[in-house]
């Protein structure tokens, strides 16, 4: 064997191995996790529904997904409604419910290569303004961390506000009513 046919199988022997070697330490992408609140805006003390969605973008399977969360001041924590992260469609897992402390986590044990999982969870809008939640990262056996979501629940006043036109007209009409009652 000469010397640039053993340099070139050397050469070719590296390659192969490197080609394996990033493959076999690949890492799978993050899970996603989203938020929302529907309706969006509620009324003090009125009810509204969280949709938390956890998706797999990856071909192959994500083991042990977590994720959490912590209702803010300002909206509490009711029950949950429905989902799909912690039952057969997940391999199993678990989902855990504290209202007192207006927390609840999921875990799935199998999320399948682009499959994508929900949680629903009724919430009270107590404190008037806008309140954003933001959950924890969602994790997995096989990814790094996925970043949070956040959604923002807005809770108004019941009351209606009058507007600057309207507040004159309304005070026009009182004028025009008084002078009535002291001309008779």
């Amino acid at each position: 064997m000469n010397q640039t046919s053993s340099r070139l199988s050397i050469l070719t022997a590296l390659l192969i191995s490197a080609s394996f070697a990033g493959t076999a330490f690949a890492q799978s992408a993050s899970a996603v996790i989203t938020k929302s609140f529907n309706p969006a805006q509620v009324v003090i003390n009125g009810n509204s529904i969280a949709t938390i969605t956890v998706t797999n973008p990856n071909a192959g399977p994500l083991t042990n997904v977590q994720f959490s969360d912590t209702m803010p001041a300002g909206i509490d924590l009711i029950t949950q409604t429905g989902g799909t992260c912690s039952t057969l469609a997940t391999g199993g897992g678990t989902f855990s419910i504290n209202p007192g402390t207006d927390t609840f986590s999921s875990t799935s044990n199998v999320l399948a290569g682009g499959q994508s999982c929900t949680i629903t969870v009724s919430v009270k809008g107590t404190i008037l303004g806008a309140h954003v939640n933001t959950t924890s990262t969602v994790t997995s056996n096989e990814a790094a961390p996925g970043a949070p979501a956040s959604g923002t629940l807005t809770v108004v006043n019941l009351v209606p506000t009058l507007s600057g036109w309207m507040l004159m007209t309304l005070a026009a009409a009182l004028a025009v009513m008084a002078a009535i009652k002291l001309r008779v």
